[in-house]
């Protein structure tokens, strides 16, 4: 098996143990703040996709190593796929939000509107590109639920908006699901079970 290890474009805690447990500790995910120290590229790609190729391709030419990428955030039917490539700073004046912050926002924004138009969905592209900077791998996926009118109790650390996203299927928060359901709803587990078939085949 050729890739032994994979740098993670993020320091996000959640996204690191995420990869983590859904890859089955088979590769070691490192975020690239461990053990590099590189400014950020900039992300002003028009969609998720671009911005997840941007940031891989960008580390992948620093580190000279096998990178991990990702990006994605909430689209809300009511606000027209808002916050979208925003979904981190929607706060006015682009600024980045608290968990708390950004929570709070959306809530008031869908203040007085039914349930019928609170529809919204969680969704992520991910990518992975060779040390050359070449994308040998992308997919994406989606988990949709409505917007609650209240946060769950639950908060996920870095991930504001599944205190908000109720799951009518599961009748619970994202954030409220155990490992078992969270290995049946989340979006970025069937991504990775394509990826881990396909990084156990790489050469």
């Amino acid at each position: 098996m050729k890739i032994k290890r994979l740098i993670i474009e993020s320091s996000n805690p959640g996204k690191v143990k995420e990869w983590n447990f859904f890859l089955k500790n088979k590769f070691s995910i490192i975020p690239v703040s461990e053990i590099y120290n590189f400014n950020s590229p900039k992300e002003n790609g028009k969609t998720f996709l671009e911005n997840a190729i941007q940031k891989a391709k960008y580390y992948s030419k620093l580190t000279n190593e096998y990178v991990l990428s990702e990006d994605g955030g909430f689209e809300i039917e009511y606000l027209n796929g808002l916050p979208g490539v925003k979904s981190r700073r929607i706060l006015p004046g682009d600024k980045d939000g608290t968990d708390k912050q950004l929570i709070e926002y959306i809530l008031e924004k869908l203040k007085g509107v039914p349930k019928s138009k609170r529809k919204a969905r969680l969704i992520v592209y991910v990518v992975v590109s060779d040390p050359k900077g070449k994308i040998i791998f992308k997919d994406h996926n989606f988990i949709e639920g409505i917007i609650a009118t209240k946060p769950s109790n639950v908060l996920d650390p870095g991930y504001p908006y599944r205190s908000i996203l109720y799951l009518t299927e599961s009748n619970k928060y994202f954030s409220e699901l155990s490992d078992e359901e969270h290995k049946r709803y989340a979006h970025r587990r069937l991504i990775a079970e394509r990826l881990l078939k396909f990084l156990l085949k790489y050469k």
